[in-house]
C-alpha cells in the first residue's frame, strides 16, 4: 500500500523511489542548462544580449525548468531519497515541480511563438530569483544541520553558475531592448 491507501504493485514503489532516477536527472539538467549558457553566450558574443537570451532560453530555462518538473513532481519519491528526506510522501514537491514546469513551459512557449525580448528576459529573470530564493533556503538548511561536504559544495557551484548567467541573460537583455 501507498501512503494513499492504494494497492502498488510488488516492486513497483522501490523502482519509482530509487534516487538512481533523480540522479540522473539532476546530471541532466546540469547538462542541458550547461548547453543553454554555453549557446547563450555564443550568442552574445556572435550578435549581442538579445541574441544571447534568445538562444540561451530554450535550454537554460525551458528544457531545466520542464526536466526539474519531471524530477521533483513525477519522480517525487526518486528525488526525495536523493535528497534525504524521509518524511512520508513528499507533497511539498508537487509545488516545487509544478513552479519549475510552469515557469520551463512559458519560456518554450515564448521562444517557440517568437514572443519577444521582454518574455524571455522576465522569464529568465522569475526562474533565476526563483532559484536563488532556493539555494538561500538549501544553504540555510545545510548550515544549521552542519551537512556541508564536497558533494554540496560541487551541486551549489552549479546551481550559483545557473543562476548567474541567468541572472546576466536576462538583465543585459533587458538593458539592450531599453525595457
Amino acid at each position: 500500500m501507498d501512503n494513499n491507501g492504494s494497492r502498488v504493485p510488488e516492486g513497483l514503489a522501490s523502482r519509482w523511489d530509487d534516487p538512481k532516477i533523480s540522479w540522473t536527472l539532476v546530471i541532466l539538467t546540469y547538462i542541458i542548462g550547461g548547453a543553454g549558457i554555453a549557446l547563450g553566450i555564443y550568442g552574445y558574443a556572435d550578435d549581442g544580449a538579445v541574441q544571447g537570451i534568445h538562444y540561451a532560453v530554450p535550454l537554460m530555462v525551458g528544457a531545466v525548468g520542464v526536466l526539474s518538473f519531471v524530477r521533483h513532481s513525477v519522480f517525487r519519491g526518486s528525488d526525495a531519497r536523493r535528497m534525504g528526506t524521509t518524511s512520508g510522501d513528499p507533497y511539498f514537491q508537487l509545488e516545487v515541480g509544478f513552479a519549475n514546469g510552469g515557469i520551463g513551459l512559458l519560456a518554450l512557449i515564448a521562444f517557440f511563438l517568437d514572443w519577444g525580448v521582454a518574455a524571455e528576459a522576465s522569464l529568465t529573470l522569475a526562474y533565476a530569483s526563483y532559484l536563488a530564493m532556493g539555494f538561500l533556503l538549501f544553504t540555510a538548511d545545510k548550515v544549521k544541520s552542519g551537512g556541508i561536504d564536497g558533494g554540496i559544495i560541487m551541486r551549489a557551484g552549479f546551481w550559483l553558475l545557473q543562476v548567474g548567467f541567468m541572472f546576466f541573460f536576462g538583465i543585459a537583455a533587458a538593458v539592450s531592448a531599453g525595457l
